[in-house]
């Protein structure tokens, strides 16, 4: 649903740009570093998205959202067991939404890149990045500026109301 303002309101734009936006949840297990869950709450503060950090709680009723972003760290190579474990146990209500992933990782080279390839297929999410705190480009609140373009690829998507293949399986 779109809501319309005829007055022009201070931040409007913002707000108005949250509610056209489908219902979104960001779910992610951090790690020490607290990277993932840094970027998991930037996302959130820019789109309007629910944030569930999945090693503290877990949203009550999927139905609610349209789209699922997972983000997971890496540790030894592997992505964080409660994220791996939602997936699994949702597996038949994942099918329905609108899933993307971002992994956190130490690597910004052809590693990132296969470890986040690795990652998206073991889970079956296709539209998946990989981010590292140790980007060459960072934007002013000190997060990598490649979250800020999925960010807007989001935003993209939304708005334009594209059906994007998913494969969840």
């Amino acid at each position: 649903m779109i809501t319309y303002t005829s007055l022009p309101i201070a931040g409007a734009e913002k707000q108005s740009e949250r509610e056209t936006m489908p219902k979104t949840a960001v779910l992610y297990a951090s790690g020490f570093t607290k990277n993932t869950q840094r970027i998991a709450e930037y996302i959130s503060s820019k789109t309007g998205a629910e944030t569930f950090d999945l090693k503290k709680n877990i949203p009550a009723d999927l139905n609610h959202y349209d789209t699922i972003i997972f983000g997971t760290g890496v540790h030894a190579g592997k992505p964080y067991a409660p994220v791996q474990k939602f997936i699994s146990d949702n597996r038949e209500i994942l099918k329905n939404k609108k899933v993307k992933l971002f992994i956190t990782c130490m690597y910004n080279d052809e590693k990132g890149k296969n470890q986040c390839a690795r990652i998206s297929g073991m889970w079956g999410i296709p539209d998946a990045v990989f981010f590292n705190k140790k980007e060459d480009r960072m934007n002013a609140d000190g997060i990598p500026v490649s979250v800020d373009e999925f960010i807007k690829g989001l935003r993209c998507r939304f708005f334009r109301l594209l059906s994007l293949p998913r494969r969840i399986s």
